[in-house]
């Protein structure tokens, strides 16, 4: 069984164990180096949580028990509906407004403190920017991106 199957059907498995009803699509995105799993169900909200914290979670126990079956944790993107995603598209956009700000007022500016990913595809997304440089700056869940004009 190839590992895609093994993601979908570990997925499928815990969502039904949870009593919810839902399809499970595979597929490499281009954007994603990885696989890119995405949940469709009208129970979005209760897997997604606040600020997408159950759906990391559900992220987390999938690979950990996907890691103990398969002797390594598979690399994939689990998403819901296509949150994650759009919240991704959502980053860059913001990411690339801010950086004009920066350009035209050659001021640095402090982003919200955000999570690990969502820093490292802000910092990902300016990086083409010659004239932009970032930085992520503070200590655990106050850590933050802050966008300079390069010197």
């Amino acid at each position: 069984m190839e590992t895609d199957d093994i993601i979908i059907k570990k997925t499928k498995e815990m969502l039904s164990r949870a009593g919810l009803e839902a399809e499970v699509e595979s597929n490499a995105h281009p954007e994603i180096a990885t696989n890119y799993v995405n949940i469709v169900t009208y129970d979005a909200r209760l897997l997604i949580g606040p600020r997408g914290e159950s759906l990391f979670a559900l992220e987390y126990l999938l690979k950990r028990i996907l890691e103990k079956e398969l002797g390594e944790a598979p690399k994939f993107f689990l998403d819901v509906n296509g949150y994650r995603f759009h919240h991704i598209e959502t980053l860059k956009e913001e990411a690339k407004q801010i950086a004009k700000k920066v350009r035209l007022y050659r001021k640095e500016l402090m982003l919200k403190p955000m999570a690990p990913f969502e820093r490292r595809i802000i910092h990902m997304t300016l990086a083409e920017y010659p004239d932009i440089t970032t930085e992520s700056v503070g200590e655990g869940e106050r850590r933050r991106v802050v966008i300079k004009p390069y010197p």
